[in-house]
């Protein structure tokens, strides 16, 4: 554990420096998904603001849930931003051979090379719109809810770095596996929204298959309207998490053992 934990750092520093040697253009990226998110958000405002309500949710809870959709999502983006490109190019381009020369686990190796930093602005205006919604609805915060949110962020970053790791490991069969990644991250749009909304064949795949709905959706609705026992819903989230990352692991495995070099 201590070789991976300093490794881990050493990777981390490297990435650092190496965006800090370009401040304007990190400053920029930040500013840049900062603005992108809050794009989002002020049209989905502007689109609301005149409905009373959303099947009994108000601007400010829908507000709510949108901005904790974000940290999941931020979360797992600053962390893991590298599972993209090998899905999308690194292993057709055979630019991950050297990971299999080196004494450690090719996911690890992969996942430490870099940070994505930009995924700040996303996290930044998660936070400042959670925060501001929170304000303004009627929540009675307990120990339980904190607990609860907690989990909903860490345990969800986990899910959905395994949805990415399964759908990433694809590329070393197939040499590109972006668009099968990206067929099952569109629905973190789907999120942002209540999932009680949407009919029951979209319901499912949020909460079984790409399941945001389960760790955005279900934890506000719980402590907004107590719709959900919050043990049991902590508990399934976290059981839903070992089980994707068992899956999502083993199939990593399977599929860099089908490996083959490329360079086109």
């Amino acid at each position: 554990m201590n070789y991976y934990i300093k490794t881990y750092s050493t990777f981390f520093k490297k990435s650092l420096i190496a965006k800090m040697e370009y401040r304007k253009d990190l400053f920029i990226g930040i500013l840049g998904f900062f603005l992108e998110n809050l794009a989002s958000v002020l049209s989905i405002y502007f689109i609301i603001r005149n409905i009373p309500s959303l099947q009994g949710w108000t601007m400010y809870e829908l507000g709510l849930l949108y901005g904790f959709t974000m940290l999941p999502i931020g979360v797992d983006h600053f962390f893991t931003d590298e599972l993209w490109r090998v899905a999308y190019f690194r292993v057709k381009q055979g630019d991950v051979d050297r990971y299999f020369l080196r004494p450690a686990p090719v996911l690890f190796q992969i996942i430490a090379d870099k940070v994505q930093l930009e995924a700040l602005g996303e996290l930044i205006l998660g936070i400042i719109m959670f925060c501001v919604c929170a304000a303004n609805c009627k929540i009675n915060w307990s120990f339980q809810f904190v607990l609860l949110l907690f989990i909903a962020v860490i345990f969800g970053t986990l899910i959905i770095t395994s949805i990415k790791i399964f759908t990433t490991a694809f590329a070393f069969v197939i040499k590109r596996s972006g668009m099968i990644t990206q067929v099952f991250y569109n629905f973190k749009d789907y999120a942002k929204y209540p999932v009680t909304i949407y009919p029951s064949f979209i319901r499912a795949i949020m909460l079984f298959i790409a399941p945001f709905g389960l760790i955005t959706s279900m934890p506000i609705q719980a402590i907004l309207f107590g719709t959900y026992n919050i043990p049991l819903l902590m508990l399934k989230i976290i059981l839903m998490t070992a089980l994707f990352l068992i899956i999502s692991i083993a199939t990593w495995n399977i599929c860099i053992k089908h490996y083959e070099s490329s360079g086109s």
